[in-house]
């Protein structure tokens, strides 16, 4: 051995020292909060992780729904791209959502069984799809395994539990209750006195006592509105004017009306449109409906006011407990994340009055669907990043309707990714959906029956 090349006590441990700082910064470079940034995107606590199989698996089926105008899908975009940056929004937006949902879930004790998510898997699809063909297709161009859509009808089972769980005992509605508010909204309940009424409009005194003289003597009341009346409205129905109440006419007009022996032709009564000529024809008194029969609808309208104040209350706590438990690598980080702060917009969106604030840091993208329609975030979000959860769809929320537009052979709708719905009417766009298993691409897409566990 050459002098000065021992290896003495002290050169050994500087080396050792250089490294054990080496694998401690190569170890922090590839984690980040908790995220093994080498294979995951994401981390929730008490759930688990998202790895870069599942986004990349997501991202391409998000990239593949057809755009107005393109007639073959494209390739995905570079994920650095400004596309790319928007889709990555969407499908991490999409991944954490279902997580939170699953760890909400799991932290009250629900769960979602294999039979249950057949079943509602077996609804949807008839809803969604004309025929088997329509749905093998859409499996075939849409990117999506079976696996996947059993996931996101896994979801909305959960999502209709948790619902039903933080909205249980709302339906206990006191008689006192219901008769307190009948006492507040008695208008609600009340219908004015409503008047039938002939009418010939004409534009001068001698025309309306023209019409007044041939009316008298017995000829048609039709036939005379439609040669003198100026009033388009009534004259093209025989002069007629229908349930007319107090307050809807000019104040001459109204008070002639409201005076009027039924079935006795009177005027001309002169007003700002020209002079009247009419008969009231039918009068119908002002009732009221009792606090016994309007009492089923009032308990249903303040089972919904509780249960919607209880949805209200939930949605905040909600979104704030899980974002505070999801880090996210910093080239997939977004506003839901703990650490996406910076993503924060600079110009606030408008606010309407009454309206909560956004929480800071959120991306106005609110929580998943709790409510089980599952609609695009355009339409359900209030300003502000609120989150619109309503009330429970009558239609299965699994996501199948919306990708195929209520049924088509063909997807015809973008895939609805994040958000919270509003309460619709007809077919789900799609509630928020999960991921599969690592290695996406390689499930079945024809045939049998897989099952439904989703990602674990």
């Amino acid at each position: 051995m050459r002098k000065g090349t021992a290896l003495t006590l002290p050169r050994v441990l500087t080396i050792v020292g250089i490294v054990v700082v080496v694998f401690l910064i190569a170890g922090v470079l590839s984690s980040f909060g908790g995220v093994d940034t080498s294979k995951d995107t994401a981390k929730i606590d008490g759930v688990g992780s998202i790895s870069k199989d599942t986004f990349n698996h997501w991202y391409a089926v998000v990239a593949k729904q057809p755009q107005p105008g393109q007639k073959a899908p494209k390739p995905p975009p570079s994920l650095d791209s400004k596309q790319g940056q928007a889709l990555k929004q969407q499908v991490m937006q999409f991944l954490i959502s279902s997580d939170w949902i699953i760890g909400e879930a799991k932290d009250r004790g629900l769960t979602a069984s294999d039979q249950e998510i057949q079943k509602q898997f077996a609804q949807t699809k008839k809803q969604s799809f004309p025929n088997e063909k329509a749905y093998q297709k859409f499996l075939a161009t849409s990117g999506q395994t079976i696996q996947d859509l059993l996931f996101r009808v896994r979801l909305d089972v959960l999502s209709n539990k948790i619902r039903e769980d933080v909205t249980k005992g709302t339906s206990d509605v006191s008689q006192g209750a219901i008769q307190d508010y009948y006492n507040k909204n008695a208008q609600q309940f009340s219908q004015p006195e409503r008047r039938d009424l002939e009418v010939i409009l004409t534009k001068d005194q001698a025309k309306a006592n023209q019409a007044k003289s041939a009316v008298s003597s017995g000829t048609n009341w039709g036939q005379v509105a439609k040669k003198l009346s100026t009033d388009s409205a009534s004259k093209n129905r025989g002069g007629k004017l229908l349930g007319v109440t107090k307050g809807q006419q000019d104040p001459a007009f109204d008070a002639a009306i409201f005076a009027a022996v039924q079935g006795k032709i009177a005027g001309p009564v002169k007003t700002g449109a020209g002079y009247y000529v009419f008969r009231v024809t039918k009068v119908t008194p002002a009732s009221k409906q009792s606090v016994q029969a309007s009492a089923a609808g009032i308990r249903q309208l303040l089972i919904s006011q509780n249960q919607q104040k209880q949805l209200d209350q939930f949605a905040t706590g909600f979104r704030q407990d899980w974002r505070a438990k999801t880090d996210c690598a910093p080239k997939y980080t977004i506003p839901d994340c703990r650490n996406g702060r910076e993503a924060v917009q600079t110009t606030p969106p408008p606010t309407i009055p009454g309206q909560k604030k956004p929480i800071p840091g959120a991306s106005h993208a609110a929580p998943p669907a709790l409510d089980g329609t599952g609609a695009a975030l355009a339409t359900g979000t209030k300003a502000g990043g609120d989150t619109v959860i309503g009330q429970k769809s009558s239609s299965a929320a699994g996501g199948l309707s919306g990708l195929t537009g209520g049924g088509s052979s063909a997807p015809t709708a973008a895939l609805a990714l994040g958000g919270a719905p509003q309460k619709t009417s007809g077919a789900p766009a799609g509630l928020p959906g999960g991921a599969i298993t690592p290695g996406a691409g390689g499930a079945t897409q024809g045939g049998g029956t897989p099952g439904a566990s989703g990602r674990p």
